[in-house]
Protein backbone atom coordinates (compact mmCIF):
# COMPACT_ATOMS: atom_id res chain seq x y z
CA UNK A 1 0.00 0.00 0.00
CA UNK A 2 2.65 2.17 0.91
CA UNK A 3 4.45 2.09 -2.70
CA UNK A 4 1.28 2.55 -4.32
CA UNK A 5 1.04 5.97 -2.71
CA UNK A 6 5.03 6.81 -2.98
CA UNK A 7 3.56 10.14 -4.48
CA UNK A 8 1.42 10.83 -1.28
CA UNK A 9 2.76 13.33 1.25
CA UNK A 10 0.84 13.52 4.77
CA UNK A 11 -1.95 15.93 4.46
CA UNK A 12 -1.31 18.00 7.64
CA UNK A 13 2.51 19.03 6.37
CA UNK A 14 1.39 20.12 3.06
CA UNK A 15 -1.23 22.50 4.66
CA UNK A 16 1.59 23.48 7.05
CA UNK A 17 4.00 24.16 3.88
CA UNK A 18 1.19 26.05 1.58
CA UNK A 19 1.66 29.68 2.28
CA UNK A 20 -2.53 31.18 2.30
CA UNK A 21 -4.38 31.78 5.24
CA UNK A 22 -8.57 31.20 3.89
CA UNK A 23 -9.48 34.38 6.59
CA UNK A 24 -7.60 36.90 4.35
CA UNK A 25 -9.23 38.74 1.50
CA UNK A 26 -6.86 38.18 -1.73
CA UNK A 27 -7.65 40.60 -4.89
CA UNK A 28 -7.88 37.80 -7.34
CA UNK A 29 -6.72 40.14 -10.25
CA UNK A 30 -3.77 40.24 -11.61
CA UNK A 31 -1.72 43.96 -12.10
CA UNK A 32 -2.05 46.25 -15.44
CA UNK A 33 1.77 47.29 -14.99
CA UNK A 34 2.45 43.67 -16.75
CA UNK A 35 6.17 43.89 -15.48
CA UNK A 36 7.51 40.37 -14.00
CA UNK A 37 8.20 41.91 -10.61
CA UNK A 38 4.84 42.85 -9.94
CA UNK A 39 3.41 39.26 -10.66
CA UNK A 40 2.16 37.48 -7.21
CA UNK A 41 1.56 34.24 -7.28
CA UNK A 42 -0.68 34.67 -3.97
CA UNK A 43 -3.20 36.41 -6.40
CA UNK A 44 -2.59 33.97 -9.28
CA UNK A 45 -5.93 32.29 -9.94
CA UNK A 46 -4.36 28.94 -11.55
CA UNK A 47 -1.59 28.63 -9.23
CA UNK A 48 -3.93 28.74 -6.26
CA UNK A 49 -6.39 26.10 -8.01
CA UNK A 50 -3.14 24.30 -8.58
CA UNK A 51 -2.50 24.45 -5.20
CA UNK A 52 -6.19 23.78 -3.72
CA UNK A 53 -6.51 20.55 -6.18
CA UNK A 54 -2.72 19.18 -4.96
CA UNK A 55 -4.11 19.18 -1.30
CA UNK A 56 -7.57 18.05 -2.12
CA UNK A 57 -6.16 14.84 -3.92
CA UNK A 58 -4.01 14.59 -0.92
CA UNK A 59 -6.99 14.29 1.28
CA UNK A 60 -9.11 12.76 -1.22
CA UNK A 61 -5.71 9.74 -0.77
CA UNK A 62 -5.27 10.01 2.75
CA UNK A 63 -9.45 9.19 3.13
CA UNK A 64 -9.32 6.53 0.58
CA UNK A 65 -6.31 4.61 1.87
CA UNK A 66 -8.72 3.39 5.29
CA UNK A 67 -10.73 1.65 2.25
CA UNK A 68 -7.55 0.69 0.25
CA UNK A 69 -8.12 2.19 -2.50
CA UNK A 70 -5.77 4.72 -4.98
CA UNK A 71 -7.25 7.46 -6.44
CA UNK A 72 -7.34 6.27 -9.75
CA UNK A 73 -9.72 3.09 -8.69
CA UNK A 74 -11.63 5.93 -6.94
CA UNK A 75 -11.93 7.73 -10.40
CA UNK A 76 -12.91 4.48 -11.77
CA UNK A 77 -15.63 3.97 -9.23
CA UNK A 78 -16.89 7.40 -9.90
CA UNK A 79 -17.23 6.62 -13.77
CA UNK A 80 -18.97 3.31 -13.34
CA UNK A 81 -21.77 5.11 -10.99
CA UNK A 82 -22.43 7.70 -13.41
CA UNK A 83 -22.07 5.67 -16.71
CA UNK A 84 -23.20 1.91 -15.50
CA UNK A 85 -21.04 -1.00 -16.94
CA UNK A 86 -18.91 0.01 -19.16
CA UNK A 87 -16.03 -0.30 -21.53
CA UNK A 88 -12.13 0.51 -20.67
CA UNK A 89 -12.22 2.85 -23.35
CA UNK A 90 -15.06 4.85 -21.97
CA UNK A 91 -13.65 4.63 -18.67
CA UNK A 92 -10.63 5.85 -19.81
CA UNK A 93 -12.37 8.60 -21.60
CA UNK A 94 -14.37 9.72 -18.58
CA UNK A 95 -11.04 9.46 -15.65
CA UNK A 96 -8.66 11.03 -18.18
CA UNK A 97 -6.45 8.26 -16.64
CA UNK A 98 -3.36 6.94 -18.94
CA UNK A 99 -4.21 3.60 -20.08
CA UNK A 100 -1.65 1.72 -17.95
CA UNK A 101 -2.98 2.79 -14.84
CA UNK A 102 -6.31 1.81 -15.61
CA UNK A 103 -5.64 -1.13 -16.65
CA UNK A 104 -3.44 -1.70 -13.43
CA UNK A 105 -6.74 -0.14 -11.47
CA UNK A 106 -9.35 -2.17 -13.16
CA UNK A 107 -7.33 -5.58 -12.38
CA UNK A 108 -6.69 -4.88 -8.82
CA UNK A 109 -10.09 -4.11 -8.52
CA UNK A 110 -11.38 -7.57 -9.98
CA UNK A 111 -8.71 -9.22 -7.42
CA UNK A 112 -10.75 -7.88 -4.64
CA UNK A 113 -14.12 -8.55 -6.22
CA UNK A 114 -15.14 -5.30 -6.16
CA UNK A 115 -15.58 -4.97 -10.01
CA UNK A 116 -16.34 -7.43 -12.67
CA UNK A 117 -14.19 -7.33 -15.92
CA UNK A 118 -16.62 -9.70 -18.73
CA UNK A 119 -14.97 -9.69 -22.31
CA UNK A 120 -17.69 -9.00 -25.02
CA UNK A 121 -18.49 -12.49 -26.50
CA UNK A 122 -19.08 -10.99 -29.92
CA UNK A 123 -15.44 -9.44 -29.66
CA UNK A 124 -13.18 -10.56 -27.33
CA UNK A 125 -10.96 -7.08 -27.76
CA UNK A 126 -13.86 -5.31 -25.66
CA UNK A 127 -14.89 -6.14 -22.18
CA UNK A 128 -17.28 -4.79 -20.09
CA UNK A 129 -16.61 -3.14 -16.69
CA UNK A 130 -19.62 -3.26 -13.79
CA UNK A 131 -19.43 -2.53 -9.95
CA UNK A 132 -20.15 -5.93 -7.82
CA UNK A 133 -22.29 -6.01 -4.68
CA UNK A 134 -19.08 -6.26 -2.81
CA UNK A 135 -17.85 -3.17 -5.04
CA UNK A 136 -20.85 -1.14 -3.84
CA UNK A 137 -20.06 -2.00 -0.29
CA UNK A 138 -16.71 -0.67 -0.08
CA UNK A 139 -17.53 2.05 -2.21
CA UNK A 140 -19.99 3.08 0.63
CA UNK A 141 -17.39 2.50 3.39
CA UNK A 142 -15.08 5.14 1.18
CA UNK A 143 -17.45 7.13 0.71
CA UNK A 144 -18.02 7.57 4.37
CA UNK A 145 -14.32 7.44 4.79
CA UNK A 146 -13.71 10.74 2.97
CA UNK A 147 -17.14 12.63 4.25
CA UNK A 148 -15.37 12.11 7.71
CA UNK A 149 -12.35 12.98 7.29
CA UNK A 150 -13.57 15.81 4.60
CA UNK A 151 -15.86 17.17 7.52
CA UNK A 152 -13.08 17.01 10.26
CA UNK A 153 -11.33 19.15 7.76
CA UNK A 154 -14.07 21.76 7.42
CA UNK A 155 -15.11 21.80 10.45
CA UNK A 156 -12.45 24.30 11.49
CA UNK A 157 -12.25 26.24 8.22
CA UNK A 158 -13.26 29.67 8.12
CA UNK A 159 -15.32 29.12 5.24
CA UNK A 160 -19.01 28.72 4.28
CA UNK A 161 -19.05 25.19 2.93
CA UNK A 162 -22.30 25.44 0.48
CA UNK A 163 -21.61 29.01 -0.57
CA UNK A 164 -18.04 27.66 -1.50
CA UNK A 165 -19.59 24.79 -3.05
CA UNK A 166 -21.62 27.08 -4.90
CA UNK A 167 -18.88 29.35 -6.86
CA UNK A 168 -16.34 25.90 -7.43
CA UNK A 169 -19.34 24.86 -9.49
CA UNK A 170 -20.01 27.81 -11.04
CA UNK A 171 -16.45 27.92 -11.75
CA UNK A 172 -16.56 24.42 -13.30
CA UNK A 173 -19.53 25.16 -15.41
CA UNK A 174 -18.06 28.27 -16.71
CA UNK A 175 -14.90 26.73 -17.62
CA UNK A 176 -16.62 23.82 -19.28
CA UNK A 177 -18.34 26.10 -21.72
CA UNK A 178 -15.34 28.06 -22.63
CA UNK A 179 -14.48 26.68 -26.08
CA UNK A 180 -10.66 25.00 -25.83
CA UNK A 181 -10.23 27.21 -22.84
CA UNK A 182 -10.16 30.34 -24.73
Amino acid sequence: MASRLREQVEFEPLLEKADFDMTKRVKLTPTNSGNAEDFDLMTFLPNRLAILSRLTQVLLASALEASDLTVAQWRVYLCLTQLGPSTLNAIAEFTQLPQSSLSRSVARMAERGLVHNARNEEDRRLSSVEITDLGRKELQAAIQSIRTRWGNVLATAPIDEAAFLTTVNDLISYLSSVPNGQ
